[in-house]
């Protein structure tokens, strides 16, 4: 736990924090290590406190930055242009970008920040960019992602440690992967939990082909709202994940088992052998028969 100070007009503000920087000595072994030179972190905070914050990066600063708010209201600065962050909004900024970042003192918030860089720096920081225009975005509040932040503030603590490096940034590639997150969070209720109860239907039957209407009509929505809730937070209509989840289940039997490949497309459904191998192609890119060869 350190202090950040900040000095304005004569006076002195202090607010806590969980911070980290990583030494140049351990970014030269990163930067030559033959897997951690792909991503690592080089500063990472957490900061909660009901008063102000003001942090300014510098133009000079070789990293890109993710901010993220849980809570409170806070706020950056960037060519010349106030942008607000408000709770489960994040900002991801370029290299060499001067802005600034603080909070409103009067909310109780919520904000970690980290830079990152590395051999796919540049490629993660495009991922995760979503919003062109350097806007902040909207990523839904995951169960399990600040416990993923805390876990790499522990082992970052241990940094003389090489593997716990690696493995904080290891931890660090999946926490990143949540702000890109299109698949609705199963802890969470309303239209999510609608998508959970029809995959779960989808899963007991897997041996029935089952139309949008006859879904729908067991998810107690219009096949109309269904399908564009599908395609809004999976990326894919009702019917090709019932598809997908098909051919997920026909590769395990094709790995597993001895079962004829007709036994199986019968089992999955399809009322001929063709035409599920031709939808076991589209999906899985190879044939049934190879599938099971090159096991």
């Amino acid at each position: 736990m350190s202090i950040a100070t900040k000095q304005d007009t004569g006076t002195m503000e202090t607010t806590a924090q969980t911070h980290w920087v990583l030494p140049a000595r351990l970014r030269s072994k990163l930067e030559s290590h033959p897997i951690g030179k792909n991503l690592y972190i080089t500063e990472i905070a957490f900061y909660t406190e009901q008063s102000a914050l003001e942090k300014e990066i510098l133009k000079n600063n070789p990293d890109y930055v993710l901010v993220y708010c849980v809570s409170g209201i806070g706020w950056y600065t960037i060519n010349n242009k106030k942008l607000i962050l408000k709770a489960n909004h994040f900002a991801v900024l370029p290299r060499k970008t001067y802005f600034r970042l603080g909070v409103e003192a009067s909310d109780q918030w919520s904000l970690y920040f980290v830079k990152f860089n590395g051999a796919i720096g540049e490629a993660m920081y495009t991922y995760l960019l979503r919003d062109k225009n350097n806007k902040n975005q909207t990523t839904p509040p995951l169960v399990g992602r600040i416990a993923q932040f805390q876990d790499i503030m522990h082992h970052l603590d241990l940094m003389d440690n090489m593997e716990n490096l690696l493995y904080a940034n290891f931890r660090f590639y999946s926490f990143l992967g949540t702000f890109r997150l299109t698949v609705f969070n199963y802890m969470k209720k309303g239209v999510d939990n609608i998508i959970e109860r029809c995959i779960l239907i989808m899963k007991q039957h897997l041996h029935d082909n089952l139309t949008l209407d006859e879904l729908a009509k067991e998810a107690c929505v219009s096949a109309s709202y269904l399908s564009a809730l599908f395609r809004q937070k999976t990326h894919y209509s009702p019917i090709q994940l019932f598809t997908s989840l098909k051919i997920q289940k026909a590769s395990q039997l094709l790995k597993a088992t001895k079962i004829p490949i007709k036994q199986i497309a019968e089992e999955m459904g399809y009322t001929d052998q063709y035409s599920f191998s031709r939808s076991f192609k589209q999906i899985m890119g190879t044939s049934p028969k190879k599938f099971r060869e090159n096991k």
